[in-house]
C-alpha cells in the first residue's frame, strides 16, 4: 500500500531527484545529438560544394547519396526537437 501511495504521489507531479537527474541527462544527450547533426549538415554542405567540380557521372551518384544523408539528418533533427519538447513539457 505504501509503495502504491508513493507511486501515485510521484505520478501527480512530485518528481523525484532521480527522475530530475534522468531528465537532465536526457536533455544533455539531446543537445549533444543536435550539435552532432548540425556538424554533419555542415560537412555535407562542404561535400556538396566539392561535388560541383566533379565530372557529371560522379556528381549524379554522389549527390544522390548526399541528398539521402541530408534527408536522414533532417528527420533525426526533427525527432530530437520533438523529444526535447516532450521532455521539457513533462518537466513542468
Amino acid at each position: 500500500m505504501l509503495v502504491e501511495a508513493e507511486a501515485r504521489s510521484t505520478s501527480k507531479g512530485h518528481t523525484s531527484m532521480s527522475m530530475q537527474k534522468k531528465m537532465k541527462s536526457l536533455l544533455e544527450k539531446v543537445a549533444a545529438a543536435k550539435q552532432e547533426i548540425a556538424d554533419a549538415e555542415g560537412n555535407l554542405e562542404q561535400a556538396l560544394g566539392a561535388i560541383q567540380v566533379a565530372p557529371r557521372a560522379d556528381k549524379m551518384a554522389v549527390s544522390e547519396v548526399v541528398q539521402e544523408a541530408f534527408t536522414k539528418l533532417r528527420a533525426a533533427r526533427t525527432n530530437l526537437i520533438e523529444l526535447e519538447g516532450i521532455v521539457l513539457a513533462d518537466d513542468d
